[in-house]
């Protein structure tokens, strides 16, 4: 053992001293000679894992019990069957709703003497019945013409009712109208100074109304109907009185989504009454129409059968049928056309021609106008909901076409200059070009335009007075910030001829008469409206800016600049 560790120990000692020698000469860069042995015929063997071939034991299946048996006791009692009473669904739609106030003030004040006052209030404290009344009053304490001898005023006051049930809304209203104004319009060549300076004639029209009716609310099934009685009595600081009871009633059957007919029937019953005439008037009108949609397509045809008992010489019925046909197709959103082929008879009365023409005097008799047929055809559309246009030339035939001319005569001293009286023309043609152009930016700003152009063929009259040969409108609105609303409105109308002075100088025979052409009309119109809060906001009006003397109706020029301010509350 001694003789192995000494072998051992030396043979350790020489390994380390050659490796020593042999790492200090390879870092010499010496190359030295080394063997490997490669054996061939080596086996590895790996011991052999035994492999189970027994299957796991199949688990023996639970049992359970085959038989149930439950202890059901009876309990009898005597009921009666249940009575079920089926009912339709009604949803409770509750939308949300912003904050109403029922009664709105607005007041104000301006040049030429003008107090402006308007109320409203409307009630709904009652589920099924609402109501509303209405004061408006507009004064001009102060006017062109020697101030306050050519003042005006207008006053109204109303009340509308309706009461609602599940099929019918049953509405009736009361309304009285007063209008004030002075015959300031007289010609200085038939009044002399100190009759003007003694001041003019003035004229009170007041009308009172009441009306009541019965309407269907849905008006979306197969049948609606509504229908509608009035009356209204209306008189002057003259001679005039002219009472009228009107019925009105519409019925329209729906029987596809396609097809849909109407039945309108109005029946007005007028006596009017002035210096020369006390006449009875009636006006029954029955108008059936028939109407088809397909798709883009629309056309409706029906009938205007209209019976009126105006006295006239050589009058062949007072029976007049007219046909009634139009028809519009869209092609496309930006695209369309229209057309119509129709006549009528337009009822006037004299307060209607005294609505239209303030300053009328006593007139010779009252007449309707028969449209014998008006042919229009245009083309309309509007382009990404922002523009829209409309055009159309239409021609019309009339009998009893009215005019105003004022009562010029050839006795100067039976002239009242400031009055005007009616005229009709036997048969009359008019030609009539209209265009309309309309924009809207949001909320931010809207132009609405309308421009008519018109051409008369007269019978028995020498010009078509006081009528206009054109007429433009312009309507902007401008929101710049919010709750400010700016308004700039521009109407212009021109081309008017007046009936002056009688240039026969024989006495009692009329005629031919001086032809005045009177100035293009322009009215520029600036309004302000700022909401101080939801309830208070002020406003500001500005009239006729370009102080222009605007005269409509000869020997009546009208208020220069006018100014008015004020504010309106909500409550």
């Amino acid at each position: 053992m001694k003789k192995l560790a000494k072998t051992i120990l030396l043979t350790g000692f020489i390994g380390l001293t050659s490796g020593w020698a042999m790492s200090q000469t390879q870092q010499k860069g010496a190359v030295t000679d080394q063997e490997f042995v490669i054996r061939k015929d080596r086996v590895l063997t790996v011991p052999v894992q035994p492999r189970m071939y027994e299957k796991l034991p199949v688990l023996p299946k639970p049992t359970g019990l085959n038989e149930y048996n439950y202890l059901v006791t009876s309990y009898p009692l005597n009921l009666k069957p249940l009575e079920l009473k089926p009912e339709p669904s009604q949803k409770v739609y509750s939308p949300e709703r912003m904050d109403l106030y029922r009664g709105y003030i607005r007041a104000g004040y301006g040049n030429f003497a003008s107090p402006l006052l308007e109320a409203r209030y409307m009630g709904t404290d009652i589920a099924d019945f609402n109501y509303s009344l209405q004061l408006n009053h507009q004064s001009f304490g102060k006017g062109p013409v020697l101030a306050e001898e050519s003042k005006e005023a207008h006053t109204n006051l109303g009340f509308d009712g309706s009461y609602f049930t599940d099929q019918v809304e049953v509405f009736g209203g009361l309304s009285w109208n007063q209008d004030s104004y002075q015959f300031y319009g007289v010609d200085p060549r038939y009044v002399s100074d100190t009759e003007v300076e003694g001041g003019f004639e003035g004229n009170v029209l007041q009308a009172i109304e009441a009306k009541a009716g019965i309407r269907e609310i849905e008006k979306v099934g197969p049948f609606s109907y509504e229908g509608q009685l009035s009356f209204r009595n209306f008189t002057d600081s003259y001679m005039v009185k002219e009472n009228q009871f009107g019925v009105e009633a519409s019925g329209t059957f729906r029987p596809t989504e396609d097809w849909a007919g109407k039945v309108g029937l109005s029946y007005f019953s007028t006596s009017p009454e002035d210096l020369n005439y006390s006449l009875k008037r009636t006006y029954f009108a029955v108008r059936p129409t028939v109407s088809y949609q397909y798709e883009a397509f629309n056309f409706t045809a029906g009938l205007n059968l209209v019976s009126e008992n105006d006295s006239l010489e050589n009058k062949s019925s007072d029976f007049h049928v007219f046909p009634v046909l139009k028809a519009s197709y869209q092609f496309a959103e930006e695209f369309g056309f229209f057309g119509e082929f129709s006549g009528d008879v337009k009822r006037n009365t004299y307060y209607s021609f005294v609505m239209e023409n303030p300053y009328l005097g006593p007139s010779e008799q009252l007449l309707n106008t028969v449209q014998n047929y008006k042919i229009e055809g245009g083309i309309e559309g509007q382009f990404q909901g922002a523009f829209s246009y409309r055009g159309a030339i239409n021609m019309s035939r009339y009998n009893q076409m009215y005019f105003f001319v004022n009562n010029y005569t050839s006795n100067t001293l039976d002239s009242e200059t400031e009055k005007f009286q009616l005229v009709y023309d036997e048969k009359t043609t008019v030609f009539n070009i209209n265009a309309e152009l309309g924009y809207k930016f949001s909320d931010l700003y809207s132009l609405n335009s309308r421009l008519d152009l018109y051409q008369y063929d007269l019978s028995t009259q020498a010009e078509a007075w006081s009528r206009p040969v054109w007429e433009l409108r312009i309507n902007n609105q401008v929101t710049p910030i919010e709750r400010l609303i700016v308004q700039a409105n521009l109407n212009l109308m021109g081309g008017i001829k007046a009936r002056g002075e009688d240039l026969s100088d024989v006495v009692g025979i009329t005629g031919p008469f001086e032809v005045v052409k009177l100035k293009t009309i322009a009215d520029l119109q600036l309004k302000a409206d700022y909401g101080i809060t939801d309830r208070i906001s002020v406003f500001a009006e500005g009239n006729n800016l370009l102080n222009g003397k605007n005269m409509r109706w000869l020997n009546y020029p009208t208020r220069g600049i006018q100014f008015i301010g004020g504010a309106s509350f909500k409550f």
